[in-house]
């Protein structure tokens, strides 16, 4: 799975905010955003076909319903995706550079730095 920026933009707001949202309740959020708001719809049916989100609820709204939504794969999930597809298209990987990298990256937070290095263990399986 590979999303675009302006889907990574809207997961990025769900997997922060870490509830369900409305579409409406989205752009409310994002400001300096760079898709416009009349594409969130596309958008969001996008990332429902990806498997990156669900329809989670309607909430009613202005004599409306709402469609509420949850994202259904982690960002560690969606990362571990990233390197998978990587693989698959014959691009080799060096497992140990990768933890270091993520391991400075982590701005030396150890909880980070675990479950970082927990997920990158499993490239070793």
């Amino acid at each position: 799975m590979k999303l675009t920026g302006k889907e990574t933009e809207i997961m990025t707001v769900l997997w922060k905010i870490k509830k369900p949202l409305t579409t409406a309740e989205i752009i409310e959020i994002t400001p300096n955003r760079t898709w416009h708001e009349g594409s969130i719809f596309a958008i969001m049916k996008r990332l429902t076909k990806k498997g990156a989100v669900a329809l989670d609820a309607y909430k009613p709204t202005a004599g409306k319903h709402a469609r509420v939504y949850k994202p259904i794969i982690t960002t560690e999930d969606y990362a571990m995706k990233i390197i998978e597809g990587m693989d698959d298209m014959g691009i080799e990987i060096d497992a140990i550079v990768l933890a270091e990298r993520l391991r400075k990256s982590a701005s030396h937070n150890h909880h980070t730095f675990m479950r970082m290095k927990i997920k990158v263990s499993f490239l070793f399986l």
